[in-house]
Protein backbone atom coordinates (compact mmCIF):
# COMPACT_ATOMS: atom_id res chain seq x y z
CA UNK A 1 0.00 0.00 0.00
CA UNK A 2 2.60 2.77 0.95
CA UNK A 3 4.69 1.66 -2.41
CA UNK A 4 1.17 2.23 -4.28
CA UNK A 5 0.86 5.56 -2.63
CA UNK A 6 4.40 6.86 -3.36
CA UNK A 7 4.12 5.73 -6.67
CA UNK A 8 1.11 7.58 -7.43
CA UNK A 9 2.43 10.89 -5.77
CA UNK A 10 5.78 10.13 -7.65
CA UNK A 11 3.21 9.93 -10.82
CA UNK A 12 1.45 13.33 -9.85
CA UNK A 13 4.41 14.95 -8.95
CA UNK A 14 5.98 14.79 -12.43
CA UNK A 15 2.66 15.58 -14.20
CA UNK A 16 2.02 18.63 -12.43
CA UNK A 17 6.33 19.53 -13.35
CA UNK A 18 4.88 18.76 -17.04
CA UNK A 19 1.69 20.64 -17.00
CA UNK A 20 3.57 23.88 -14.91
CA UNK A 21 4.38 26.83 -16.52
CA UNK A 22 7.94 27.37 -17.24
CA UNK A 23 9.49 30.69 -15.53
CA UNK A 24 12.83 30.05 -17.24
CA UNK A 25 12.77 30.69 -20.50
CA UNK A 26 14.64 33.99 -19.57
CA UNK A 27 17.27 33.33 -17.59
CA UNK A 28 19.75 33.13 -20.16
CA UNK A 29 20.72 32.76 -24.17
CA UNK A 30 23.39 32.12 -26.57
CA UNK A 31 25.82 34.67 -26.15
CA UNK A 32 25.18 36.55 -29.26
CA UNK A 33 22.07 38.51 -27.45
CA UNK A 34 22.20 37.10 -23.84
CA UNK A 35 23.63 40.19 -22.66
CA UNK A 36 21.26 42.26 -24.86
CA UNK A 37 18.24 40.90 -23.48
CA UNK A 38 19.07 40.89 -20.31
CA UNK A 39 18.86 44.15 -20.26
CA UNK A 40 15.97 44.55 -21.70
CA UNK A 41 14.01 42.83 -19.35
CA UNK A 42 15.49 44.79 -16.58
CA UNK A 43 15.58 48.21 -18.19
CA UNK A 44 12.94 48.05 -20.19
CA UNK A 45 10.52 45.30 -19.37
CA UNK A 46 10.91 44.78 -15.94
CA UNK A 47 6.94 44.57 -14.87
CA UNK A 48 6.03 41.99 -16.94
CA UNK A 49 8.74 40.07 -16.79
CA UNK A 50 8.39 40.19 -13.09
CA UNK A 51 4.92 38.97 -13.53
CA UNK A 52 6.22 36.27 -15.72
CA UNK A 53 8.14 34.75 -12.96
CA UNK A 54 5.31 34.51 -10.84
CA UNK A 55 4.14 31.81 -13.00
CA UNK A 56 -0.10 32.89 -12.27
CA UNK A 57 -1.58 32.57 -15.90
CA UNK A 58 -4.55 34.27 -16.21
CA UNK A 59 -6.59 31.61 -18.02
CA UNK A 60 -9.60 33.56 -19.31
CA UNK A 61 -6.60 35.08 -21.88
CA UNK A 62 -5.09 31.87 -22.18
CA UNK A 63 -1.80 30.12 -21.07
CA UNK A 64 0.48 32.28 -23.40
CA UNK A 65 -1.11 35.70 -21.66
CA UNK A 66 2.45 34.83 -19.01
CA UNK A 67 4.66 35.31 -21.72
CA UNK A 68 3.27 36.82 -24.89
CA UNK A 69 3.59 40.56 -22.82
CA UNK A 70 7.70 39.59 -22.30
CA UNK A 71 8.19 38.50 -25.81
CA UNK A 72 6.40 41.66 -26.98
CA UNK A 73 8.23 44.39 -25.04
CA UNK A 74 11.31 43.10 -26.00
CA UNK A 75 10.46 43.08 -29.89
CA UNK A 76 9.22 46.76 -28.86
CA UNK A 77 12.76 47.74 -27.62
CA UNK A 78 14.67 45.77 -30.38
CA UNK A 79 15.47 48.31 -33.70
CA UNK A 80 14.28 47.16 -37.22
CA UNK A 81 18.10 46.44 -37.91
CA UNK A 82 17.72 43.73 -34.66
CA UNK A 83 14.39 42.34 -36.26
CA UNK A 84 16.06 41.98 -39.63
CA UNK A 85 18.83 39.95 -38.17
CA UNK A 86 16.25 38.18 -35.88
CA UNK A 87 13.79 37.21 -39.06
CA UNK A 88 17.39 35.73 -40.98
CA UNK A 89 18.57 33.74 -37.94
CA UNK A 90 14.70 32.46 -37.90
CA UNK A 91 15.36 31.15 -41.41
CA UNK A 92 18.62 29.55 -41.07
CA UNK A 93 17.51 27.64 -38.31
CA UNK A 94 14.69 26.51 -39.66
CA UNK A 95 16.45 25.15 -43.26
CA UNK A 96 18.46 22.36 -40.05
CA UNK A 97 16.01 19.41 -40.86
CA UNK A 98 16.88 19.85 -44.37
CA UNK A 99 20.66 20.36 -44.19
CA UNK A 100 21.18 17.55 -42.10
CA UNK A 101 18.95 15.51 -44.56
CA UNK A 102 21.31 16.43 -47.18
CA UNK A 103 24.96 15.36 -45.22
CA UNK A 104 23.00 12.47 -42.46
CA UNK A 105 22.57 8.80 -42.66
CA UNK A 106 19.34 6.86 -44.06
CA UNK A 107 17.11 4.82 -42.13
CA UNK A 108 18.28 1.46 -43.83
CA UNK A 109 22.05 2.12 -43.61
CA UNK A 110 21.30 3.04 -39.75
CA UNK A 111 19.44 0.13 -38.64
CA UNK A 112 21.21 -2.45 -40.88
CA UNK A 113 24.01 -1.51 -38.85
CA UNK A 114 21.74 -1.61 -35.79
CA UNK A 115 21.02 -5.10 -36.95
CA UNK A 116 24.61 -5.87 -35.37
CA UNK A 117 25.62 -3.69 -32.91
CA UNK A 118 21.85 -2.05 -31.48
CA UNK A 119 23.69 0.25 -29.33
CA UNK A 120 25.89 1.71 -31.81
CA UNK A 121 23.34 1.69 -34.29
CA UNK A 122 21.07 3.80 -31.57
CA UNK A 123 23.61 6.32 -30.95
CA UNK A 124 24.02 7.10 -34.78
CA UNK A 125 20.72 7.59 -35.08
CA UNK A 126 20.28 9.88 -31.83
CA UNK A 127 23.50 12.09 -32.98
CA UNK A 128 21.81 12.98 -36.25
CA UNK A 129 18.57 13.79 -35.50
CA UNK A 130 17.31 14.25 -38.99
CA UNK A 131 16.90 11.19 -41.55
CA UNK A 132 16.82 11.00 -45.05
CA UNK A 133 13.57 11.32 -46.80
CA UNK A 134 12.29 8.17 -49.06
CA UNK A 135 9.57 6.57 -49.86
CA UNK A 136 8.21 3.20 -48.65
CA UNK A 137 9.01 1.44 -52.23
CA UNK A 138 12.50 3.30 -51.73
CA UNK A 139 13.16 2.34 -48.14
CA UNK A 140 12.63 -1.68 -49.71
CA UNK A 141 14.97 -1.21 -52.66
CA UNK A 142 17.31 0.52 -50.28
CA UNK A 143 17.83 -2.33 -47.98
CA UNK A 144 17.86 -4.57 -51.13
CA UNK A 145 20.74 -2.50 -52.46
CA UNK A 146 22.41 -2.72 -49.08
CA UNK A 147 22.17 -6.12 -48.93
CA UNK A 148 22.50 -7.72 -52.30
CA UNK A 149 24.52 -4.91 -53.95
CA UNK A 150 26.33 -3.35 -51.47
CA UNK A 151 29.40 -0.96 -51.69
CA UNK A 152 32.85 -3.38 -52.53
CA UNK A 153 34.48 -4.49 -48.96
CA UNK A 154 37.45 -2.56 -49.84
CA UNK A 155 35.50 0.86 -50.48
CA UNK A 156 37.61 2.75 -47.61
CA UNK A 157 40.14 -0.06 -46.81
CA UNK A 158 38.91 -1.40 -43.66
CA UNK A 159 38.61 -5.08 -44.87
CA UNK A 160 42.81 -5.07 -44.91
CA UNK A 161 42.61 -4.85 -41.06
CA UNK A 162 39.92 -7.97 -41.34
CA UNK A 163 43.68 -10.17 -41.82
CA UNK A 164 45.44 -7.91 -40.32
CA UNK A 165 48.57 -8.99 -37.51
CA UNK A 166 47.51 -6.39 -34.73
CA UNK A 167 43.38 -6.90 -35.73
CA UNK A 168 43.19 -7.48 -32.36
CA UNK A 169 44.31 -4.21 -31.00
CA UNK A 170 43.11 -2.37 -34.50
CA UNK A 171 39.81 -3.91 -33.06
CA UNK A 172 39.93 -2.44 -29.60
CA UNK A 173 41.10 0.73 -30.96
CA UNK A 174 38.26 1.32 -33.55
CA UNK A 175 35.66 0.23 -31.00
CA UNK A 176 36.51 2.96 -28.18
CA UNK A 177 37.27 5.48 -31.56
CA UNK A 178 33.56 4.91 -32.79
CA UNK A 179 32.08 4.74 -29.53
CA UNK A 180 33.57 8.24 -28.29
CA UNK A 181 32.80 9.86 -31.72
CA UNK A 182 29.35 8.51 -31.18
CA UNK A 183 29.37 9.91 -27.70
CA UNK A 184 30.24 12.83 -28.51
CA UNK A 185 28.11 13.88 -31.26
CA UNK A 186 25.09 12.90 -29.06
CA UNK A 187 26.31 14.72 -26.39
CA UNK A 188 26.51 17.32 -28.24
CA UNK A 189 22.65 16.94 -29.77
CA UNK A 190 21.68 16.78 -26.33
CA UNK A 191 23.03 19.37 -25.16
CA UNK A 192 21.96 21.80 -27.70
CA UNK A 193 18.08 20.17 -27.44
CA UNK A 194 18.23 21.16 -23.96
CA UNK A 195 19.21 24.50 -24.37
CA UNK A 196 17.07 25.47 -26.78
CA UNK A 197 14.16 23.41 -25.52
CA UNK A 198 14.83 24.53 -21.80
CA UNK A 199 16.49 28.20 -22.24
CA UNK A 200 13.95 29.53 -25.31
CA UNK A 201 10.99 30.50 -26.25
CA UNK A 202 9.51 29.17 -29.23
CA UNK A 203 6.96 31.97 -30.99
CA UNK A 204 4.37 28.91 -32.72
CA UNK A 205 3.96 27.40 -28.66
CA UNK A 206 6.07 29.93 -25.98
CA UNK A 207 4.43 28.83 -23.14
CA UNK A 208 5.66 25.03 -23.90
CA UNK A 209 9.37 23.85 -23.80
CA UNK A 210 9.21 20.41 -25.55
CA UNK A 211 9.77 21.33 -28.72
CA UNK A 212 13.22 20.84 -29.87
CA UNK A 213 13.81 17.77 -27.51
CA UNK A 214 10.62 15.87 -28.85
CA UNK A 215 11.96 16.50 -32.59
CA UNK A 216 15.21 14.91 -31.25
CA UNK A 217 13.41 11.89 -30.10
CA UNK A 218 11.80 11.42 -33.00
CA UNK A 219 14.81 10.58 -34.86
CA UNK A 220 15.37 7.70 -32.00
CA UNK A 221 11.57 6.82 -32.73
CA UNK A 222 11.83 6.34 -36.81
CA UNK A 223 15.20 4.02 -35.95
CA UNK A 224 13.45 1.97 -33.54
CA UNK A 225 10.93 1.38 -36.40
CA UNK A 226 13.43 1.03 -38.95
CA UNK A 227 15.33 -1.27 -36.91
CA UNK A 228 12.25 -3.37 -36.49
CA UNK A 229 11.64 -3.74 -40.25
CA UNK A 230 15.15 -4.44 -41.81
CA UNK A 231 15.02 -7.55 -38.42
CA UNK A 232 11.87 -8.62 -40.46
CA UNK A 233 12.93 -7.94 -44.03
CA UNK A 234 16.67 -9.38 -43.57
CA UNK A 235 17.74 -12.78 -42.33
CA UNK A 236 21.64 -12.60 -41.29
CA UNK A 237 23.12 -16.37 -40.57
CA UNK A 238 26.85 -16.71 -39.14
CA UNK A 239 28.21 -19.42 -41.13
CA UNK A 240 30.26 -22.28 -40.00
CA UNK A 241 33.76 -21.24 -41.21
CA UNK A 242 36.50 -23.01 -38.48
CA UNK A 243 39.62 -24.92 -39.67
CA UNK A 244 40.91 -27.00 -37.44
CA UNK A 245 44.47 -26.97 -38.79
CA UNK A 246 44.62 -23.36 -38.82
CA UNK A 247 43.40 -22.37 -35.08
CA UNK A 248 45.66 -21.02 -32.68
CA UNK A 249 44.15 -20.45 -29.41
CA UNK A 250 46.80 -17.87 -28.36
CA UNK A 251 46.68 -15.35 -31.87
CA UNK A 252 43.01 -14.86 -29.83
CA UNK A 253 44.38 -13.42 -26.83
CA UNK A 254 44.04 -9.80 -27.87
CA UNK A 255 40.05 -10.38 -27.90
CA UNK A 256 38.62 -13.15 -25.61
CA UNK A 257 35.51 -15.51 -26.33
CA UNK A 258 33.07 -13.67 -23.91
CA UNK A 259 33.60 -10.01 -25.82
CA UNK A 260 29.96 -9.72 -27.17
CA UNK A 261 29.79 -9.04 -30.89
CA UNK A 262 27.80 -5.26 -30.13
CA UNK A 263 31.56 -4.28 -29.04
CA UNK A 264 33.33 -5.60 -31.38
CA UNK A 265 33.50 -3.76 -34.95
CA UNK A 266 31.60 -5.41 -37.95
CA UNK A 267 34.64 -5.63 -39.83
CA UNK A 268 35.99 -8.00 -37.00
CA UNK A 269 32.90 -10.30 -36.44
CA UNK A 270 32.71 -13.77 -37.56
CA UNK A 271 31.33 -14.46 -41.60
CA UNK A 272 27.93 -14.26 -41.75
CA UNK A 273 25.65 -14.32 -44.87
CA UNK A 274 22.59 -12.10 -45.30
CA UNK A 275 19.70 -12.72 -47.11
CA UNK A 276 16.40 -10.39 -48.11
CA UNK A 277 13.32 -11.97 -47.25
CA UNK A 278 10.39 -11.24 -49.59
CA UNK A 279 7.91 -14.39 -48.77
CA UNK A 280 5.43 -14.65 -45.75
CA UNK A 281 3.53 -13.10 -43.45
CA UNK A 282 6.38 -10.98 -42.40
CA UNK A 283 6.38 -9.06 -45.88
CA UNK A 284 2.72 -7.30 -45.22
CA UNK A 285 4.41 -6.01 -41.73
CA UNK A 286 7.63 -5.02 -43.25
CA UNK A 287 5.47 -2.75 -45.48
CA UNK A 288 3.35 -1.58 -42.91
CA UNK A 289 6.61 -0.20 -40.70
CA UNK A 290 7.88 0.92 -44.13
CA UNK A 291 4.72 3.00 -44.67
CA UNK A 292 4.99 4.46 -41.27
CA UNK A 293 8.48 5.55 -41.14
CA UNK A 294 8.20 7.61 -44.28
CA UNK A 295 4.84 9.38 -43.09
CA UNK A 296 6.93 9.86 -39.56
CA UNK A 297 9.90 10.80 -41.36
CA UNK A 298 7.97 13.73 -43.26
CA UNK A 299 6.47 14.58 -40.03
CA UNK A 300 9.47 15.09 -37.99
CA UNK A 301 11.18 16.92 -40.56
CA UNK A 302 8.14 19.19 -41.13
CA UNK A 303 7.73 19.75 -37.31
CA UNK A 304 11.57 20.39 -36.67
CA UNK A 305 11.05 23.08 -39.89
CA UNK A 306 8.07 24.53 -37.50
CA UNK A 307 9.96 24.31 -33.84
CA UNK A 308 13.44 25.90 -35.12
CA UNK A 309 12.18 28.52 -37.34
CA UNK A 310 10.18 29.80 -34.12
CA UNK A 311 13.08 30.21 -31.75
CA UNK A 312 13.28 33.45 -30.93
CA UNK A 313 15.94 36.05 -29.42
CA UNK A 314 19.19 34.62 -31.40
CA UNK A 315 21.71 36.91 -33.29
CA UNK A 316 22.54 35.61 -36.37
CA UNK A 317 26.09 34.32 -35.38
CA UNK A 318 24.22 32.28 -32.73
CA UNK A 319 22.18 30.45 -35.64
CA UNK A 320 25.20 29.52 -37.70
CA UNK A 321 27.14 28.13 -34.87
CA UNK A 322 23.75 25.90 -33.80
CA UNK A 323 23.96 25.22 -37.43
CA UNK A 324 27.72 24.14 -37.37
CA UNK A 325 27.12 22.13 -34.16
CA UNK A 326 24.31 20.08 -35.52
CA UNK A 327 25.81 19.47 -38.79
CA UNK A 328 29.46 18.24 -37.10
CA UNK A 329 27.17 15.75 -35.31
CA UNK A 330 25.59 14.26 -38.28
CA UNK A 331 28.94 14.42 -40.19
CA UNK A 332 30.55 12.34 -37.39
CA UNK A 333 27.75 9.53 -36.74
CA UNK A 334 27.68 9.82 -40.81
CA UNK A 335 32.11 8.89 -40.41
CA UNK A 336 30.73 5.82 -38.07
CA UNK A 337 27.86 4.60 -39.89
CA UNK A 338 30.02 4.24 -43.55
CA UNK A 339 33.36 2.69 -41.64
CA UNK A 340 30.54 -0.19 -40.33
CA UNK A 341 28.53 -0.82 -43.09
CA UNK A 342 32.19 -1.18 -45.00
CA UNK A 343 33.00 -3.43 -42.78
CA UNK A 344 30.10 -5.42 -42.22
CA UNK A 345 30.57 -5.69 -46.13
CA UNK A 346 33.85 -7.13 -45.69
CA UNK A 347 32.59 -10.33 -43.31
CA UNK A 348 30.23 -11.22 -45.88
CA UNK A 349 30.66 -14.25 -47.19
CA UNK A 350 28.30 -15.79 -50.52
CA UNK A 351 24.84 -16.97 -49.60
CA UNK A 352 23.80 -20.27 -50.83
CA UNK A 353 23.76 -20.15 -54.70
CA UNK A 354 25.57 -17.14 -54.91
CA UNK A 355 28.99 -16.16 -57.17
CA UNK A 356 32.00 -14.75 -55.80
CA UNK A 357 35.63 -14.66 -55.39
CA UNK A 358 35.84 -14.22 -51.66
CA UNK A 359 36.85 -16.68 -48.97
CA UNK A 360 36.32 -17.17 -45.75
CA UNK A 361 39.85 -17.20 -43.84
CA UNK A 362 40.53 -18.78 -40.47
CA UNK A 363 41.65 -15.80 -39.16
CA UNK A 364 38.25 -14.14 -39.27
CA UNK A 365 37.16 -17.41 -36.48
CA UNK A 366 40.57 -16.48 -34.61
CA UNK A 367 40.14 -13.23 -34.01
CA UNK A 368 37.12 -13.72 -31.72
CA UNK A 369 37.30 -17.63 -30.33
CA UNK A 370 33.81 -18.20 -32.47
CA UNK A 371 33.36 -22.22 -32.05
CA UNK A 372 31.77 -22.31 -35.64
CA UNK A 373 27.96 -23.02 -34.92
CA UNK A 374 25.62 -22.03 -37.51
CA UNK A 375 23.14 -19.15 -35.62
CA UNK A 376 20.40 -17.57 -37.24
CA UNK A 377 19.44 -13.99 -36.14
Amino acid sequence: MKLLVASLATLFALISVVLAEPTHQFDHFFSGWNSLVQNTLRNNCSDVYNEYLTGHVNYTLGKESLVNPVIDCVLGVFSESRKAELATGALVLGLIPTILQTIGSSTAETSLVGLRRPVLGFLISAGSPTVSMMKTSDFAKAIAELVEGGPPSDSIGIGKLRWSPARGKWAVFIAILEYVIVGGAVANVLHLAWNLGIYAVAIFAPNTIFGVPLWTLGAAVIHLAGSLAVALRVRIRVVQARNEDNYNPRRAAPINTWVPVQFLPTVFQPPMTMEVQREGPRNFWFFTLAWAISIGILAQVAFGTLVLSGLLFFSLTDCLTIVGRYALSAVACRAVLVLELSGMMAAIVPAEGQETNETVQPEQIVLTGWKGQTQEM
